[in-house]
This record gives structure tokens, C-alpha cells and sequence, in this order.
């Protein structure tokens, strides 16, 4: 009984140390920086459009009336603010404002920080839902109020929603009886209502494996078994409490400053979404703080579902979008970087190799992971210009 109360006193000893050292540590963390008046000089609105279904959808508009739209659509467990973070060398948004652009950004349903807080219904929708329903009246929206096609800049899911709407996804049902089908007719329409697209690190499947650290879970005996209960568990998520909320990490790190600067560098999310080595702590505690948002059970069991099945299929199976890429016309930029955990591969041989787009470029940037092609230490001066480059490109072909 003695020994047990000596080891038990010298582990909480131990953990207290540990505790304190740690606190120390946090201390003499500098405080994370940010520049939020780098967009004073710009004319910005809100904007809102309804979806078919009757959810109100709000984007932040970087207004410059009679330029070129550029609609901004981001990731999963995202909203808008990933490309419009408060840095100016780490802003897309502002990067294609001051060069003459308008420049709309946007969120999906249940997505986005007020005054740009989309609405949202049960929290019951999956991926399928924002290409059949949100992605339309977001295009419909910036071509009614300009009068011009927008060009589309898809992050991750963005891009990956983009495919889906330029293959005609449409909605069928509401509710559980909700559907979705690819109509023909409908994707010539919809790759003529855009100008053309940017897909950012957005694999339309995973059949050459992932990247990263993917690939090394691929590997352990276990990871089959325990994507499928992982499934299991989000598919009953879905019935008891559907949404994912994702949010509570921009509410952490905003309340400890300090440790959202460390978990930015060295955290399990940094290392999940880019490559620390190559993202600022500022900047990556600001893309925690802003861009962190809520996921449904359902989209996520969509994302998972590609751990079974490397085939990208509709949330009940009725539809495999991998395999109706080259019904994409549109013209289309394809960017990944090396160190991207989706996989190089997967983005350059079953989406730039297989679309249907007579114009169309692939480029893959070395040592950049997944969001740092958004928001890396040298976008500015690596990435963001071939972007420009692409839609001057589209405009001067239009």
C-alpha cells in the first residue's frame, strides 16, 4: 500500500511538472499577429441568394462593378475566410481584387462567420446537396447581379463540388426521400455558366492512394477495419446528431491565442491540413481562428466512404461522379502540390488526364501540401500569379 501511494504521488508530481512546464512554455510563445485593415480601401457588400430548396446563402463581395467575377468556394471543414485571411500576402481574395477583379467569396450552407453566416435545414445535408442545390444559386447569383460568368476557384471540396455541378447533379426529393441524379442536358448548361475553373488540391477520386500521411495509415493492418467503423459511427451520428461541429477549433484558439500559435505549427489539424514546414504560425492560427467550420455526419461519411471505395460516389451510392469526368467541358486548372495528402496523382491522371476540356493545365508545386496552396509562405509569389495568369488567359478567350 506504501509503494502504491509513493508511485501514485510521483506520477501526479510528475504530471504537474509536466503541466507547468508546458504553461511555461505557452508564456514565452509570442502572441499570433494579424493585419485586419490590409482590405480598408475596397468597396465590400454582403451579397445573399436563396437555394432551390429555400436555404439564404451569403457571400463577401470585394465589389468592382463591370470587372470579371471570381467566385471563391472553399473546403471541407472550411467557410469563405480561408482565402481572405487578415494578411495580406496570404490573400487570394485581395490578391485578385487590387489586380481589378470582382471578387466574390463564398460559404456553403451552415457555413461562415457573421455578417456572412449561411443558413442552414436539419444539418441532414450531404456533399450532393451543395453540388445540386448551393453551387447553382451561387453561380446564378454573381451572373444575375453581374452579367457576366463567373470563374470558379474550388478548394478541395470546392473543386470537388465542381465536378459534380459541371455533371449536371440534380436534386431529386427532399427530406430522406432526398436524391440526386446527373442529367446530360443540364451539364452542357452548367459548363457554359462558368467561364472556367481553378480546382485547388481536389481529387475526383483515390485510386492511386493518398499522399502524406494517408498513405502510412493505408499501410497498418487495422486501416480498413477501422475507416469502416469510423463510417459505421458517422452513419449514426447522422440520427442522433448530425452535425459536425468543427467550429469549437476556431473558439479554442481564439480564446488561447497562445496554444492556437503552437497547435498551427505542431498540432494533429496543422499536420492534417498543410505542411507546417511550409505555412506561417500567424497565418496558420489565423486559418484555425476564421476558417474553422461545422460538417454534417453525411459529408463526412461521404469523405470517409473513399477509404472502401476509392471511387467518389453520392452519399446513398446511386451516383459515381470518378467515373463521369469527361462529361467536364469547361475549361479547367488543375493545382496540387507534392506533399498534398489527397495524392499528386490523383488530381493529375483521374481529373486533369480524364476531363473533357479542350483547354486545360495541371501544375504541381513542390513541397506544398493541401491548404498551403491557398495560404503557404510564398502563394504570393508562386501560386497566386498562375492563377492570374489562368484567368487572364479565360478572359482574353471569351
Amino acid at each position: 500500500m506504501a509503494s502504491s501511494r509513493k508511485l501514485r504521488k510521483a506520477a501526479l508530481l510528475a504530471c504537474s511538472a509536466a503541466g507547468a512546464a508546458a504553461a511555461w512554455r505557452l508564456r514565452a510563445e509570442p502572441m499570433p499577429q494579424e493585419d485586419p485593415d490590409c482590405v480598408h480601401a475596397l468597396d465590400v457588400r454582403v451579397e445573399k441568394t436563396t437555394t432551390e430548396d429555400g436555404i439564404e446563402l451569403r457571400m463577401k463581395r470585394y465589389a468592382r462593378e463591370g470587372a470579371q467575377p471570381v467566385l471563391l468556394v472553399h473546403g471541407f471543414f472550411g467557410n469563405g475566410l480561408e482565402f481572405d485571411l487578415p494578411h495580406r500576402g496570404h490573400n487570394l481574395a485581395l490578391f485578385l481584387a487590387e489586380r481589378g477583379y470582382d471578387v466574390w467569396i463564398s460559404s456553403f450552407r451552415g457555413c461562415g462567420r457573421d455578417p456572412y453566416r449561411c443558413g442552414v435545414g436539419d444539418w441532414h445535408h450531404s456533399v450532393d446537396h451543395l453540388a445540386a442545390l448551393d453551387a447553382p444559386a451561387l453561380v446564378e447569383a454573381v451572373t444575375r447581379s453581374t452579367g457576366r460568368r463567373p470563374v470558379w476557384i474550388g478548394h478541395s471540396m470546392g473543386g470537388m463540388v465542381l465536378y459534380m455541378y459541371l455533371q449536371g447533379a440534380r436534386a431529386q426529393g427532399e427530406g430522406d426521400g432526398f436524391r440526386v441524379s446527373l442529367d446530360p442536358g443540364l451539364a452542357e448548361e452548367r459548363n457554359r455558366a462558368i467561364l472556367g475553373g481553378v480546382a485547388i488540391g481536389s481529387p475526383p477520386g483515390l485510386h492511386r492512394g493518398g499522399g502524406d500521411w494517408i498513405r502510412d495509415l493505408e499501410r497498418l493492418p487495422f486501416y480498413r477495419a477501422a475507416s469502416a467503423a469510423l463510417l459505421g459511427w458517422l452513419r449514426l451520428q447522422d440520427r442522433l446528431s448530425p452535425r459536425v461541429p468543427a467550429s469549437r477549433i476556431g473558439d479554442l484558439v481564439t480564446r488561447f491565442p497562445r496554444l492556437g500559435r503552437v497547435l498551427a505549427v505542431r498540432g494533429p489539424i496543422a499536420m492534417f491540413l498543410y505542411n507546417p514546414d511550409n505555412v506561417d504560425p500567424d497565418v496558420g492560427w489565423s486559418l484555425l481562428k476564421w476558417a474553422s467550420d461545422n460538417v454534417t455526419a453525411r459529408m463526412s461519411a461521404q469523405i470517409v466512404a473513399l477509404s472502401q471505395d476509392p471511387d467518389f460516389r453520392s452519399f446513398r451510392g446511386e451516383v459515381n461522379y470518378t467515373a463521369h469526368m469527361p462529361s467536364i467541358t469547361a475549361p479547367l486548372f488543375f493545382i496540387t502540390g507534392t506533399e498534398d495528402f489527397v495524392g499528386d496523382e490523383n488530381v493529375c491522371l483521374d481529373a486533369y488526364e480524364k476531363v473533357g476540356s479542350e483547354r486545360k493545365r495541371f501544375k504541381c508545386y513542390p513541397g506544398y501540401g493541401h491548404t498551403d496552396l491557398v495560404m503557404g509562405k510564398r502563394v504570393r509569389e508562386e501560386v497566386y500569379p498562375d492563377i492570374l495568369a489562368w484567368i487572364e488567359e479565360l478572359c482574353a478567350g471569351a
